[in-house]
């Protein structure tokens, strides 16, 4: 009886822990790159995994090779334990040539509408396509249109740009991609109403004359974009990244730390450094 007292109470607290919703855990690893872990789930974000200058810079910036930094530690590290891929869109600056080398061809990749069909081209046998709401392992996986810069209709070479929204009971997160603060995204934001929003930010932009877009028309977040989202969602807390890893962002975090601490905004917007893993953020059960 001694022996099975214990073995009862051990099954108790497995199932105990098991009922208690985990917390939604975030991690940067680089750029857009993120690991969060939700419903015990470990879903790994954008990776781009090449070593620091071995891919080509995005066109009409500098000469900048990317990443333009390098990992916090190997690649193997950063695709261990990963149950499933999110492609918010399918960028050389979300999905490198080493993402498609070292990524397992089997590794299950949700991915927006057309995107699935270069995954296949690149051998991907797993793809799960994502048109509106799809649901895993307890997790919702809402998709929503978004626009890169101002006026953006999805045509070539940009392509449909997605934002994000995970959910699973009471713990909630919600994903830009690349994206501005426009009608699209403010309205997807104020349905959604996250307790987290992990915004990409690094004020990208174009600097050389060319077909595609005007110099200096924003790509991702400004500074004054990720306070407007505080101001509009009172209750959230905003996760920035997408910095000081690709040539044409022009943000740097430490750029980004200092307008925080000039507007007061510290416990609003965390700006996490390569490897950390965010923590004490409110309304994060």
């Amino acid at each position: 009886m001694k022996k099975v007292i214990p073995l009862i109470l051990a099954c108790i607290s497995a199932l105990t822990t098991s009922s208690i919703a985990q917390p939604l855990q975030i991690q940067l690893i680089r750029s857009a790159t993120v690991k969060i872990t939700i419903h015990q789930q470990h879903l790994l974000i954008d990776p781009i995994l090449a070593d620091e200058g071995t891919e080509p810079p995005i066109f009409f910036s500098n000469e900048r090779k990317n990443p333009t930094i390098g990992l916090p530690f190997h690649r193997d590290s950063v695709l261990k334990n990963v149950d499933a891929i999110l492609l918010t869109h399918y960028h050389p600056d979300h999905f490198d040539g080493a993402a498609e080398k070292y990524v397992p061809k089997d590794m299950l990749i949700f991915c927006q509408p057309g995107d699935d069909a270069r995954l296949k081209e690149k051998g991907f046998t797993n793809t799960r396509v994502v048109d509106s709401t799809v649901s895993w392992q307890g997790i919702s996986f809402n998709r929503y249109l978004s626009s890169h810069y101002p006026g953006a209709n999805g045509e070539p070479p940009f392509g449909i740009s997605s934002s994000w929204y995970l959910q699973s009971g009471s713990n909630a997160v919600f994903i830009t991609g690349d994206a501005i603060l426009d009608d699209r995204l403010k309205a997807s934001l104020t349905a959604t109403q996250p307790p987290i929003v992990i915004a990409n930010t690094g004020e990208c932009h174009f600097t050389r004359d060319n077909p595609v877009l005007a110099p200096g028309i924003t790509m991702t977040m400004t500074t004054g974009e990720l306070k407007a989202i505080t101001q509009l969602l009172p209750a959230t807390t905003v996760v920035a990244v997408h910095m000081d890893a690709i040539n044409h962002c022009s943000l740097t975090k430490a750029d980004l730390r200092q307008f925080v601490a000039k507007e007061k905004l510290q416990k609003r917007i965390r700006v996490p450094k390569e490897g950390e893993v965010v923590r004490g953020i409110p309304g994060n059960k």
